[in-house]
């Protein structure tokens, strides 16, 4: 799943939100984001720069509604599957996340098109997300997906699903406690059905790991690690198991906060056996 923008904190990209108080508690709202390369300022083509996303607000198009009943949204979005990995992850959503790289969001993309979602309220700590995705925008196969979450104080644990139409399940889940000066987080992947891999009918995959992360903060300093290790990596066709390698790879990252919304980043990132490393600036605004 290594790319050549892996060691960017995050993919570049402008956006346009907005939300309206209908009154007795119910709210509507949009939100729009295009991708950006800064390199020379273009954005999703028909070549693209950014894998499949090839459309205009490739990164999120959708409306929703929300009120004491949860939220429900359509449109393009972040899959609940990909929700609950950021959950307990040490790096959040960095793209150099050696476990997004391997196991993408819990075997699929982390966004999907055509997506109708329903998210829970939050009851003692928990929330749950659902979502159903249809088959035009899918490879004519349905697709489901969702998360159970629970965040109390220091605490943070999750489980997701996904399962496309005729084809074996994936799941994960992890958890994270934050100590306040210091963070913990560990996570476990179960992976039988992989974006942009396509085998042979009646062919089964298997790839499963785990992920251990810890993040120190010193000021405006945060210095975080993540490590992940694959433990099976094999796909079963006409009764002949063929093995495949596995790896232990891994993350470390320094930021530097210049402002609540403005850090510099550097990381190494060690991947398929091979070294990355990368520099940069983000600024959300």
């Amino acid at each position: 799943m290594i790319s050549g923008n892996a060691v960017n904190n995050a993919t570049s990209y402008i956006g346009f939100r907005g939300i309206e108080d209908l009154g007795g508690g119910l709210k509507a709202g949009f939100r729009l984001e295009q991708y950006v390369n800064m390199k020379n300022g273009a954005t999703a083509s028909p070549n693209g720069f950014l894998g499949n996303e090839n459309e205009t607000y490739g990164r999120a198009a959708n409306l929703w509604l929300e009120g004491g009943f949860g939220q429900f949204k359509m449109g393009r979005s972040e899959t609940p599957s990909y929700n609950a990995m950021l959950a307990w992850s040490i790096v959040g959503d960095a793209v150099y996340s050696p476990s997004l790289n391997r196991y993408s969001a819990v075997g699929r993309w982390a966004r999907s098109s055509s997506q109708f979602s329903y998210k829970t309220p939050v009851f003692a700590g928990f929330s749950a997300e659902v979502a159903f995705v249809a088959k035009g925008d899918n490879g004519n196969k349905a697709k489901y997906d969702l998360n159970v979450v629970y965040e109390n104080g220091p605490i943070i644990a999750g489980v997701a699903y996904n399962k496309i139409q005729d084809a074996k399940a994936n799941y994960a889940l992890g958890a994270k406690y934050d100590f306040g000066m210091f963070a913990l987080s560990a996570g476990y992947y179960g992976i039988r059905n992989l974006v942009g891999q396509s085998f042979a009918t009646g062919a089964e995959m298997k790839l499963a790991g785990f992920s251990v992360g810890g993040s120190v903060k010193f000021d405006n300093i945060t210095l975080a690690v993540e490590l992940q290790r694959q433990h099976k990596s094999e796909i079963r066709q006409q009764n002949v198991l063929q093995k495949y390698k596995k790896y232990t790879e891994g993350v470390v990252e320094a930021k530097y906060a210049l402002s609540k919304r403005t850090f510099i980043y550097a990381d190494y990132l060690r991947m398929m056996n091979k070294n990355n490393y990368g520099v940069g600036i983000q600024h959300r605004f």
